[in-house]
C-alpha cells in the first residue's frame, strides 16, 4: 500500500513547469513502510544526542507518541475479533503511558509543566499520518494473504522498535540528567543522596521515572525479542514507481533550506539542514559506487573521496549546531517533511529491506540513471548552501543551552580547537548559576571560534566535491546506455535498468 506519488498543484498549469526542478508538494507522499523506518531513523537520532538537559521535555512526550502508536496499531488490517494476543503488548504499553500522562498532569514538581520534545512530537505526527494512510487504504491489502501477513508483522515490529529505542533514548537522558545534578551538587560541595538501583545517578525525584520507564522499555523489548529479525525478513519494499523521485526530492530540499535559511536564525533547522546534507553526502557515495557498477558514470579517483570529506564536515559542522538548538526547538514543518522525503527517497534506491543493498543490486534498479546526475547536482549545490550556513556562524547574538556550551568551550580549548586563555588558566566560560537552572547565554569564545572554523572547512570540503560533481554530472561523466565501457564496466541495456515488483503488498 502507498500514497499517491504525484505531486499535488495550487492551480498552476503543469504544462508550463518542469516538474524535475519545481516540486510545488504540499502533502507527505511517503508509503506507511517509508513512514514506519523514518521513525526508526529519527529514534536512533534521538538516542545518539541526547542529553541531561531534554530529560524533561522527552518524558512530557512520551504518553502522547505511544497513544499514536497505538492508533496506528490498531488500525492495521487482519485484527482478530475480540482479544488477540498480538495486540498485549502495545495495550500494556498505552495503559503504562496513561499512567504517566495521569502523574504528569498538574505535576509542579521536576519536570512541572513545559515544552514537549519536537523530535518525538515529530515520530508521533509520522505515526498518525500513517494512521490514517492506514485507514484510507488498509481495505485494499489482501490480508489474508501470506506476503501481506509478514508484511503487517514487520509493520507491528516496526512501531514496537521505535517505541523502543525513544523509551531508551528517555532512559537515558533521565540518568544523565541525574549524573548532572549529582555533579552540580558536588561541584558546590552539597551532598545528595545517591539510589541503590538502576544507577546511582538515578537521584530523586528522577529515580521514579527511570522505573516508570524502565517498565516502558522492558515491554517493548519483550515484544521484540526473538522477533524482529525474522519480522523484519518479511518486511515488503516499495516498488520503484517514479523514477525521477529522487531528483524531485532534491529539489524540493533545496527550496525549502535556502527559505528557511532566509528567516530568522533557527539553531534547530540549521541542524536539520547540515545533518541532512551529510546523509546526502554518505548515500551519493552509494549511488556512485553503483553507477560505476553500472557503467552508467565515469570512473574517477578523486569523485568519492571528495564527496566523503564534504560528507565529513557537514557531520561535523551539524555537532556543533546541535549544541546550540535547545531541548524544546520547533523545526519548521516544510524543511522537515523535505527532508524526510529526501531520506525516503535515497533509502529506495539504496536499501534492500533493513540493509544497504549492493552495488549489484542497486545497479540494476530503474531509478539509478536519474538518482545519480540528481545526486550530484545536490552535491555541486552544496557548496552554495555551506556558504549561507557559514554566514549564520557569523550571526551577531547566538545563544544555546548553558550546560552543551560550557562542555563544548571547554573541550574545544583542550582540544586545541580554539585559542586558549593568555593567562594559561582555566577559565569559567559558562556561569555555574546559568548551568543549574538550564539557561539560554551568549556562545562562549571558544565555542565561536571552532564553529566559524568548522564552517570554513565545510566551505572548503563543500566546493572541492562541488567542482569534481560538476564535471562529472554536467561535464559528460554520464554515459548513455549502449556507449561501451567503463574502466572494465560493461554498460547495461536497457532491459537491465527495469526491477520487478516485490511480492507482497508496498506499505
Amino acid at each position: 500500500m502507498a500514497t499517491d506519488i504525484r505531486l499535488a498543484y495550487a492551480d498552476i498549469d503543469e504544462a508550463l513547469f518542469d516538474v524535475n526542478q519545481i516540486p510545488m508538494t504540499s502533502r507527505d507522499v511517503r508509503s506507511v513502510g517509508e513512514m514506519l523506518f523514518d521513525v526508526d531513523y529519527l529514534a536512533r537520532q534521538l538516542l545518539m544526542d541526547v542529553d541531561g538537559d531534554a530529560a524533561g521535555t522527552l518524558l512530557r512526550s512520551w504518553p502522547t507518541m505511544v497513544a499514536a502508536a497505538e492508533d496506528l496499531w490498531v488500525s492495521l488490517p487482519g485484527r482478530r475479533p475480540g482479544v488477540d494476543e498480538r495486540d498485549r503488548p502495545i495495550t500494556s504499553l498505552s495503559a503504562q503511558a496513561a499512567t504517566i500522562e495521569t502523574s504528569l498532569s498538574g505535576r509542579t514538581a521536576w519536570p512541572g509543566q513545559g515544552p514537549t520534545s519536537p523530535r518525538i512530537d515529530q515520530m508521533t505526527q509520522t505515526f498518525l499520518n500513517a494512521a490514517a494512510l492506514v485507514r484510507r487504504y488498509g481495505a485494499e491489502i489482501p490480508h489474508e494473504q501470506p506476503a501481506a501477513h509478514r508484511d503487517l508483522e514487520a509493520a507491528r515490529t516496526r512501531i514496537m522498535h521505535g517505541l523502543y529505542l525513544t523509551a531508551h533514548a528517555v532512559n537515558v537522558a533521565l540518568h544523565e540528567h541525574g549524573r548532572d545534578r549529582v555533579n552540580d551538587a558536588r561541584s558546590a560541595g552539597r551532598q545528595i543522596h545517591l539510589a541503590q538501583h538502576h544507577s546511582p545517578y538515578a537521584i530523586a525525584p528522577t529515580g521514579v521515572w527511570v522505573d516508570r520507564m524502565s517498565a516502558c522499555e522492558n515491554t517493548a523489548r519483550s515484544y521484540l525479542t526473538d522477533r524482529f529479525t525474522q519480522a523484519l525478513a518479511g518486511e515488503a519494499m516499495r516498488p520503484v514507481d517514479d523514477p525521477s523521485r529522487l531528483a524531485q526530492a532534491l529539489a524540493n530540499w533545496d527550496i525549502q533550506t535556502h527559505r528557511a535559511l532566509a528567516r530568522d536564525l533557527e539553531p534547530s533547522n540549521v541542524l536539520l539542514i547540515t545533518r541532512t546534507q551529510g546523509l546526502i553526502a554518505g548515500a551519493s557515495m552509494v549511488l556512485v559506487d553503483a553507477a560505476a557498477t553500472a557503467g552508467v558514470l565515469a570512473c574517477s579517483d578523486r569523485l568519492i573521496p571528495a564527496i566523503a570529506e564534504a560528507g565529513r564536515s557537514w557531520s561535523n559542522l551539524a555537532s556543533r549546531w546541535g549544541d546550540l538548538a535547545p531541548p524544546g526547538a520547533r523545526l519548521e514543518e516544510p524543511l522537515a517533511r523535505a527532508a524526510a522525503e529526501v531520506r525516503a527517497a535515497y533509502r529506495q534506491i539504496t536499501h534492500d529491506k533493513t540493509v544497504l543493498a549492493t552495488p549489484e543490486v542497486i545497479a540494476i534498479r530503474p531509478a539509478l540513471p536519474q538518482a545519480v546526475p540528481a545526486t550530484l547536482r545536490a552535491i555541486e549545490g552544496g557548496s552554495e548552501l555551506a556558504v549561507v550556513v557559514a554566514e549564520k556562524a557569523d550571526a551577531p547574538n547566538l545563544i544555546g543551552p548553558a550546560r552543551a556550551l560550557s562542555r563544548r568551550a571547554h573541550n574545544d580549548v583542550e582540544a586545541g580547537l580554539a585559542t586558549a586563555p593568555a593567562s594559561g588558566r582555566d577559565v569559567v566560560w559558562v556561569s555555574p548559576a546559568d548551568i543549574l537552572a538550564e539557561r539560554m547565554v551568549p556562545v562562549p569564545a571558544p565555542v565561536s571560534e571552532a564553529i566559524r572554523a568548522a564552517s570554513s572547512a565545510t566551505s572548503a570540503a563543500a566546493i572541492a566535491a562541488s567542482a569534481v560533481a560538476a564535471l562529472h554530472g554536467l561535464g559528460g561523466g554520464t554515459l548513455p546506455v549502449g556507449s561501451g565501457w567503463c574502466m572494465g564496466h560493461e554498460v547495461r541495456e536497457p532491459h537491465a535498468m527495469f526491477g520487478t515488483r516485490p511480492s507482497g503488498p508496498s506499505r
